[in-house]
């Protein structure tokens, strides 16, 4: 971790282990960008946009339960708090929405070469 402090070593032998895997699943999902066989480029543009959806959900949930305190706060929510998690909910209905989209894409444009 880098810090203030300077860098430190933070978790032990399993958070390395953790950390060194994310790392190389990134690196395989960057790389099915520039494969030249479209349906894997396709397949790393779905995979993306599904940790997306996912990630803007998961981020919109814990925004508005942190705005009310935490898991231990008062949950009754006020107007604003529900609109967020609408905005968020459509952003991640939008996410799938393009997802589906490259596949139905990806599912044609193998028709259309056969």
């Amino acid at each position: 971790m880098l810090d203030a402090a300077g860098l430190q070593r933070v978790g032990g032998p399993k958070a390395i282990a953790e950390w060194a895997l994310l790392s190389l699943a990134s690196a395989g999902l960057v790389a099915c960008f520039w494969s030249a066989n479209r349906s894997i480029r396709v397949l790393g543009y779905t995979f993306h946009a599904l940790l997306l959806s996912v990630a803007f959900g998961v981020a919109g949930v814990l925004g508005v339960m942190h705005a009310f305190g935490g898991p231990a706060g008062n949950l009754a929510a006020p107007t604003w708090a529900l609109v967020a998690l609408s905005l968020v909910a459509a952003v991640c209905a939008a996410g799938l929405l393009a997802t589906a989209a490259l596949i139905v894409e990806d599912v044609r444009a193998g028709e259309e070469e056969e």
